[in-house]
């Protein structure tokens, strides 16, 4: 099926580009490109360049008379603008107030999904930013919605914003078009006059790219080398070994046959410039971007005859960039100036309304008058909205970080070995001497866990336990209590000390180590860490709290001599 916007090429479109958005067919466009307000909280003036004529003012009266639109009222009903009545100025407001800018239905749609966490990102951004910064991000996410659904599978958006909104409008393109299709955070820098200023000079814009899914249009750009005077016109080759320059049969260097081309480009853009105050590509308006700009994205991100939307085309620097390479268009502007301005942009780069043209780049199609449309007059929709998409991945359950014990780790390794005479809890080594004393030292040693680690089993010192780094590292990974583990180590012939029952006895050790834990978090202020209780007797099983073997009533309170004093197998 033909989509609707087939038949809008070179249509400039006068009115809330909200409505224009929501009458254009699924993925109808190949590429938007925009520069809407960045949120800045004033009211930009500037001097329409050159002043408006008495015959370009009539035109737009005649044009919004024709509209049924005589006064501010009427434009105010139709949701548009009315151009200043002197017709000199190049102005537009970016402040923004719920009252003013938003409707009540847009918060309530953002609020459902698939884009319901956009809601609490547009909460965060008030309260981290400003009730202004809130009403402005709701009024972009509205449209982007849109603007994602009229997308082509393989389209490209491009929005041009500032620091002041670049980090929100980061965050609801992610929410909108998926992290996963973000491409660039593009930096465009600049030049210009400089003020006084308390900070670092601001001398760039943010252009951020997304496309619309995995597949898309990008006719890879090059850029010049750094310091091309450096790059040899000779051929390299490897001959024995070596990279060396390759000559030919006469003993002549080889040449390359064709100039290098240049590097890919990098997402830093410098060779753009600021248009400067008296350049003839100036409408007036002072956040206009050159054309140049635009052409760069058009050329990278779409073919001749794809289409390309503006929808804030108050300068017309896209239309007249997508012109000039072969490109259909359709525009949108919520001020009927834009119609004034675009005739005067397209006739410095040569084009007339006509479609006929003088310059070196070929017009798309000659004798294709441009449209201007009214508010009343938005397309038909050929299709219906797309059903509810699921673009947000399932959130996982979150772990978080361990806080850090109340007893430091080698703290922790001094006091446990202590209490088994410096021996390692799984098998009994220890730091030997030749004759076989015992080195109280806590080297060599890894601190470990008794029971295995869950929600209900805490870091802290009763359930840690000193162990040998060959044991420690064969255990990495498996959920296994630390009885059952000396058990399989008996049973393998790994004990360096005669049975089991010559290691520390994990019930009475837990004892000395809570006891200790409990001494020590009174004196430095700490809570209950989860996971313990005030003693093991009541434990039931291993996969909730530390579990023993024994009764640890029926067991000696400190007893370790087994264990300190016990001696290597002789082998």
């Amino acid at each position: 099926m033909t989509k609707n916007s087939a038949s809008l090429n070179r249509t400039l479109f006068i009115a809330d580009n909200l409505d224009l958005l929501e009458s254009l067919d699924n993925e109808s466009i190949d590429l938007i490109c925009i520069d809407p307000p960045f949120a800045k909280n004033q009211t930009w003036v500037g001097a329409l360049r050159p002043p408006l004529s008495k015959q370009e003012r009539e035109e737009e009266l005649a044009t919004l008379a024709d509209w049924g639109i005589r006064n501010r009222a009427d434009a105010a009903r139709a949701g548009i603008e009315w151009p200043d009545a002197e017709g000199r100025s190049a102005a537009f407001q970016d402040s923004w107030r719920w009252e003013d800018d938003v409707h009540e239905k847009w918060l309530a749609d953002l609020g459902k999904p698939p884009y319901d966490g956009l809601a609490q990102l547009i909460e965060a951004a008030r309260i981290a930013h400003s009730e202004g910064a809130a009403a402005y991000l709701t009024y972009m996410s509205i449209r982007l919605i849109e603007m994602r659904r009229a997308l082509k599978p393989t389209g490209s958006i491009f929005l041009h914003c500032d620091h002041q909104a670049n980090a929100y409008l980061r965050m609801a393109m992610d929410a909108i078009f998926g992290s996963k299709n973000f491409k660039n955070e593009i930096v465009w820098k600049y030049s210009r006059w400089t003020a006084a200023s308390v900070s670092f000079q601001k001398m760039h814009d943010i252009i951020l790219w997304y496309t619309k899914g995995e597949r898309h249009t990008f006719n890879t750009p090059l850029q010049p080398y750094a310091d091309a005077e450096l790059i040899e016109d000779t051929v390299r080759g490897v001959v024995d070994g070596r990279l060396v320059r390759l000559k030919d049969e006469s003993g002549n260097y080889i040449r390359r046959q064709k100039p290098n081309m240049g590097v890919l480009m990098h997402d830093t853009w410098t060779d753009i410039n600021f248009l400067p105050p008296t350049s003839k590509e100036r409408t007036g308006y002072p956040t206009q971007k050159p054309v140049a700009l635009a052409e760069r994205i058009v050329k990278a991100s779409t073919n001749p005859g794809d289409i390309v939307l503006d929808c804030f085309a108050g300068c017309g620097y896209v239309p007249v960039a997508a012109e000039r390479n072969g490109r259909r268009w359709i525009a949108c502007d919520i001020s009927p100036r834009a119609f004034t301005v675009l005739r005067r942009q397209l006739a410095k780069f040569r084009y007339a309304l006509d479609g006929t043209h003088d310059s070196e780049q070929p017009a798309l199609i000659a004798n294709a008058d441009v449209a201007v449309r009214s508010p009343f007059d938005m397309p038909e929709r050929t299709d219906e909205d797309p059903a509810t998409e699921k673009l947000a991945r399932p959130l996982p359950e979150r772990k978080f970080k361990i806080p850090a014990s109340v007893i430091p780790e080698r703290e922790m390794l001094e006091f446990l070995l202590g209490l088994s005479g410096y021996m390692a809890w799984c098998c009994g080594f220890a730091n030997r001497m030749p004759d076989g004393t015992v080195v109280r030292k806590i080297d060599n040693f890894h601190l470990d866990h008794i029971a295995p680690i869950s929600d209900d089993v805490s870091y802290e010192l009763p359930n840690r336990a000193p162990l040998c780094p060959q044991h420690n590292l064969l255990k990495s990974g498996r959920r296994i209590h630390l009885s059952d583990y000396r058990k399989e180590i008996a049973d393998d012939g790994g004990l360096l000390v005669n049975t089991v029952d010559d290691l520390i006895d994990l019930p009475t050790a837990y004892e000395a180590a809570l006891e200790r834990f409990t001494l020590v978090k009174s004196e430095r202020g700490h809570t209950q860490p989860q996971g313990l209780d005030s003693g093991i007797e009541h434990v039931e099983g291993r996969e909730n709290r530390v579990e023993w073997r024994e009764n640890p009533a029926q067991q000696p309170k400190y007893q370790f001599e087994r264990a300190t004093d016990a001696r290597p197998i002789q082998r």
